[in-house]
């Protein structure tokens, strides 16, 4: 029996009537990255806000370690082991680097905010080894004194990431991470995700750039109109006859 990490069972969702999901099941086995893609209006950053808490179902169930939360708030996931990041951006933008890094640890802080000042307890360096790591492992040492707001685009959302992992969750949830990248940051960015999924991070990771979902992804899951199209390994998900026509027309 596969060991599954995250369960979206029958997810239905209503926006004035109009179904943005109709019966979509998701489910994640621990340790994999799986991608969820489709095209425009597709439903799929509709699915990441149902499962990360931000939108609840109109019906099913979301599972987290075979945990029901679907009523749970986002706030509440994430010391059970769940962070995700955003489309758009959610920077402090008037804050450095290595501070916002910081602020995505506030759920681990037994001071919470205070973890911006100096340290002072072994959790709290602990703490602050886990922001370098982060701060390392997307490429954003060189940055950390500097404010987000002054970083270009692509680092920016790099730093989105790097807040998110330095949370050290079991579970994370992304949301087009390579949008707005420029052709080498997409690179990049790629052995980077490998490397969470190796250190023992379970992945889904919303995104349009293909390349990158081929390079990445253990499994995909391809939606269209709400509704779930195909299900596979990342070549004969996205080579089948279905995806072609939800994609191209063709």
């Amino acid at each position: 029996m596969a060991d599954l990490q995250l369960r979206a069972l029958d997810i239905t969702k209503h926006f004035q009537g109009v179904a943005a999901l109709a019966e979509v099941t998701l489910e994640v086995e621990r340790g994999s990255i799986h991608g969820v893609v489709g095209p425009n209006g597709a439903g799929k950053t509709t699915l990441l806000n149902v499962m990360s808490g931000f939108l609840p179902p109109s019906r099913g169930v979301v599972e987290l370690d075979g945990r029901d939360v679907t009523r749970l708030a986002p706030q509440k996931r994430v010391p059970l082991g769940l962070t995700r990041t955003f489309q758009n951006l959610r920077l402090f933008g008037g804050l450095t680097v290595r501070e916002n890094v910081l602020l995505g640890q506030h759920s681990r802080a037994r001071t919470g905010f205070l973890s911006l000042w100096p340290l002072r307890t072994a959790a709290e360096k602990e703490l602050d080894r886990a922001a370098e790591h982060a701060l390392e492992a997307f490429g954003l040492t060189e940055y950390r004194r500097r404010r987000a707001a002054t970083l270009p685009y692509g680092l920016q959302k790099q730093l989105e990431i790097a807040r998110a992992v330095s949370a050290k969750p079991r579970l994370l949830l992304m949301d087009e991470p390579a949008a707005g990248m420029t052709a080498k940051e997409r690179l990049d960015l790629v052995p980077r995700i490998r490397a969470l999924r190796d250190e023992g991070l379970t992945v889904v990771i919303v995104e349009h750039d293909m390349e990158v979902i081929g390079a990445v992804c253990d499994v995909v899951t391809v939606l269209n109109f709400g509704r779930k199209l195909v299900e596979g390994a990342p070549k004969v998900a996205l080579a089948s006859a279905e995806v072609r026509t939800a994609y191209l027309g063709t």
